[in-house]
């Protein structure tokens, strides 16, 4: 089992204790929940200097010993793959990486590592099965820099099979990524009885994978930023507001899902008070943008923001 942030900031939050019995939670989750993570023996302390720096025959010889002794720790077939590799040794580094991926170390990492000693041992139809496994295990999004930085996979720029691969990979490019994408423009923003209540340029970022928004009050002084992603883990949208008035509590986090063709987002249930924001596409060039609020729970809501969006320029 690898070692999981998530787990572990679940395990802290759930324990809700005082500061000493969380320091001994603490302890226990980083040395005890994983092998990768557990206390290493003084021999792979060893072995592990030797691979820090770049001591591959070294590093190579004091891996074989400790697989030989022990053939279920991930951690010391990876490094001895790693190790293979530079010393070119190329089907040990292959075999060394699959035993990695046999013992589920960073399976998807070891794959593409066994594609990398197949490319330098040129074997380029074991690379392309190698990295389609990936592809098809959903990694292709997370590890696609590793790859396109790897030097051993740099001359397959030019191969169709692997830039077909490579676009595969691109991460945030499933439907529901883009559902929001209809709020991507350069706005103005009018209230609920004319007017121009403000400005906002809302723009589509890290890949494709993040929405922000920049807001300017057209009473001036005002000024904000949203970030909203798609997070796959729990299949939602979420927003993160944060203006120039330094009070980041003025606007809690939110979460939501598009229903019904609109985006619609919820603060927390805090001392009966909830926030419920909706985007929808209205027509071409307009959005409507509302603010409710409730203070029973959400059995009824009061309209606190009525606004709609006018793409400023042509609409598409």
């Amino acid at each position: 089992m690898q070692f999981s942030l998530i787990g572990f900031a679940s395990l802290v939050a759930r324990a809700r204790c005082a500061a000493f019995r969380c320091a001994i939670v603490l302890v226990w989750v980083s040395v005890s929940a994983s092998p990768a993570f557990a206390q290493r023996s003084a021999a792979e302390q060893a072995a592990d200097s030797l691979f820090a720096q770049n001591r591959w025959e070294a590093a190579a010889a004091a891996y074989q010993s400790l697989t030989a002794a022990n053939p279920a720790v991930g951690t010391n077939w990876a490094n001895l793959g790693e190790s293979e590799l530079q010393l070119k040794h190329f089907d040990r580094a292959i075999a060394a990486f699959a035993r990695a991926t046999e013992l589920k170390y960073r399976p998807f990492r070891s794959m593409v590592d066994q594609a990398r000693a197949a490319a330098a041992k040129g074997d380029d139809e074991k690379v392309l099965e190698l990295l389609k496994g990936v592809v098809d295990g959903g990694a292709g999004g997370a590890l696609r820099p590793y790859i396109l930085g790897s030097a051993e996979l740099s001359r397959f720029s030019t191969d169709a099979r692997f830039t077909a691969l490579a676009a595969l990979m691109k991460p945030c490019t499933t439907a529901p990524y883009r559902q929001f994408d209809f709020w991507i423009g350069d706005w103005e923003v009018q209230g609920a009885r004319g007017g121009v209540a403000g400005h906002n340029t809302v723009t589509l970022e890290q890949s494709g994978c993040l929405v922000v928004e920049h807001w300017t009050s057209s009473a001036g002084g005002q000024t904000g930023t949203s970030f909203n992603y798609y997070d796959i883990r729990d299949k939602k949208w979420h927003q993160l507001y944060i203006d120039n008035s330094g009070n980041a509590g003025s606007f809690p986090a939110m979460a939501g899902t598009l229903a019904d063709g609109k985006i619609v987002m919820l603060t927390d249930d805090v001392n009966n008070t909830l926030t419920r924001w909706t985007w929808y596409l209205m027509e071409p060039g307009k959005v409507k943008q509302l603010e409710e609020l409730s203070t029973d729970h959400g059995a009824t809501w009061r309209i606190v923001w009525n606004s709609v969006y006018v793409k400023q320029g042509r609409a598409p």
